[in-house]
């Protein structure tokens, strides 16, 4: 039986609409029905995109284009990255104040770094906004440290900017219910805050690096050599038990991702040697780099300063040098690997 004359223009009407209705919204379609571990790009509540169930209701799209016609105030980029850890869970990365070893309470490290938190800004006071403390004003400690626990997450996150206010994120949650593996989830989030999600999958915990800065300078007999420059069987200074220098080769070499917020310390001793290593790092005689204090002893040297800065390079690398000690040289200073 043929369809009556209002029925097709019922249907031709809808046929019409839709596309102009996707076209003004600027969506787009997710035609996904199930969980998978790399699931096209889907998007979270907001305008970022359009379920295909829409396109067969045209009440439906048309309130979803209702609602996408004003859309929502622009966020900065630190509003953003509270909305990430506010969506997809708590952040799991390496926290610098507890990784590799804690140097100070919260509320010590807040009132140390309240000038950096000032300076910086943008997380800064969207943090306090978020908790309901005015700016700016005399905050009290217990407010400073309020505002740097979720500070130093937030400010570990990484938005690489895509123009038009939209950033790509790379967002590792902790695990839940129990389980092992967090989840790493990639994609997109718009100004407004709506999310394009590109890939979801389990991760493991994250490699927290506890290596040397690109660039370090490796003593051999040869000269100093940057690390990353180093092959298996190079020539390196190295230590016997006794401690004394000897010559020895390169027989393991690793390097580690640098995740983002991630600190070394800029080591100088009197003598004028220095390194740049990651807070964890050990010395030739056990000790770690973090723990290193102004007028401790370092390989007959005092400590003049170990300050503590954001690392810029994209990985941290170590190697063993061949004997029984896996001891070499940085800089001039004698350190240990932590590829043993």
């Amino acid at each position: 039986m043929s369809r009556s004359r209002t029925d097709r223009h019922v249907a031709a009407h809808r046929l019409a609409v839709l596309p102009l209705l996707i076209g003004l919204v600027g969506c787009s379609i997710w035609t996904g029905t199930g969980s998978s571990q790399s699931p096209g790009p889907q998007a979270s509540s907001g305008c970022g995109s359009v379920p295909l169930a829409a396109a067969g209701d045209l009440d439906l799209a048309r309130q979803m284009l209702t609602a996408c016609a004003t859309p929502a105030p622009a966020q900065t980029a630190g509003q953003l990255r509270l909305l990430l850890i506010e969506q997809l869970g708590p952040r799991w990365y390496c926290d610098p104040d507890e990784y590799p070893v804690a140097h100070g309470t919260e509320q010590e490290l807040a009132i140390e770094r309240y000038p950096e938190m000032v300076a910086e800004g943008d997380v800064f006071s969207a943090v306090a906004d978020q908790l309901g403390i005015d700016l700016p004003g005399n905050l009290t400690d217990t407010q400073k440290r309020a505002i740097y626990h979720l500070w130093k997450v937030a400010v570990s996150i990484p938005l690489d900017p895509l123009g038009n206010g939209q950033y790509r994120f790379d967002y590792t949650a902790e695990p839940v219910g129990g389980a092992t593996q967090g989840t790493r989830t990639v994609g997109t989030i718009a100004p407004g805050g709506g999310m394009s999600i590109e890939q979801q999958t389990p991760a493991d915990a994250p490699a927290c690096p506890i290596c040397l800065s690109v660039g370090t300078p490796i003593d051999t007999r040869d000269g100093p050599i940057a690390v990353e420059a180093l092959r298996l069987g190079d020539p390196v200074w190295t230590l016997d038990p006794s401690g004394r220098r000897v010559a020895g080769i390169v027989i393991a070499l690793g390097s580690t991702p640098a995740p983002a917020g991630h600190q070394v310390v800029r080591l100088r001793l009197e003598d004028g040697r220095t390194v740049v290593a990651s807070p964890g790092h050990p010395l030739q005689d056990g000790r770690i780099v973090g723990e290193l204090r102004i007028g401790d002893l370092v390989d007959g040297s005092r400590v003049e300063a170990a300050d503590r800065v954001p690392y810029a390079g994209d990985d941290t690398y170590d190697l063993v040098a061949s004997g029984p000690t896996g001891a070499y040289f940085a800089g001039g200073i004698p350190l240990g690997s932590t590829l043993r």
